[in-house]
């Protein structure tokens, strides 16, 4: 399966290691393609480098960087073309969208799940066989379809 991880999944598997996301992102790297783009790396590189999420988690800039790096090459990389604006509630959310697409991803996962919920970004997902879930969600799913 081709898996698409929003950066707020990415980003919970580092400041959460015991949580659903880290989880999800070693049975995707282990078991399925990644599928991100330079926008979703550079969000989450962003966002663990605020002071705030350094200090809270311990997280340095070169764990940071060092996270960021390692996804870029385990993951297959596309630069997504925005077409048409879908979503509404975030416009940075186009870019994960259409990196899904570009990508070919069976799978969009979020935490922001309406985010996606736009008439638009639904014809999309339907469109191009994406469907848009949450790491919990697509955990249930893979440990139902294993009998683990």
């Amino acid at each position: 399966m081709r898996i698409t991880l929003d950066s707020n999944i990415l980003v919970r598997a580092v400041i959460s290691p015991l949580g659903p996301a880290l989880r999800l992102l070693d049975i995707v790297l282990d078991a399925h393609t990644l599928v991100l783009s330079g926008f979703i790396l550079d969000e989450v590189k962003r966002v663990l480098l605020y002071p705030r999420i350094q200090s809270r988690y311990r997280i340095t800039a070169d764990e940071a960087i060092r996270f960021t790096g390692n996804l870029a090459e385990a993951a297959h990389l596309v630069e997504p073309v925005i077409v048409t604006p879908l979503t509404q509630a975030d416009p940075d959310d186009d870019a994960v969208l259409y990196t899904a697409a570009d990508g070919k991803a069976d799978i969009l996962c979020t935490r922001n799940i309406s985010h996606f919920s736009s008439p638009a970004a639904k014809a999309f997902c339907r469109e191009h066989a994406i469907r848009v879930m949450t790491d919990v969600k697509i955990l249930r799913e893979l440990f139902t379809a294993t009998g683990s």
